[in-house]
């Protein structure tokens, strides 16, 4: 017993080429939507150490342990 497959099914067919105003709008779509990169003079200096102030940890232990629901 043997399957006869049409290869015609099987096969990929080529894309259609897109139309050159539709090209043209999605290319310009792109371009604005695709993020820009900022001037060095314009960007907020960025600082290389890390800093640990108004983190919890770097409060006194005493008031870590504050509890307000414990409050009477």
């Amino acid at each position: 017993m043997s399957l006869e497959v049409d290869t015609e099914l099987l096969a990929l067919r080529p894309r259609p080429e897109p139309d050159p105003a539709v090209l043209a709008a999605i290319a310009a779509a792109v371009q604005l939507a695709w993020p820009r990169p900022v001037p060095a003079e314009v960007q907020p200096p960025t600082h290389e150490a890390w800093r640990f102030s108004g983190r919890w940890w770097h409060k006194p232990v005493a008031l870590r342990r504050d509890r307000p629901w414990a409050r009477p």
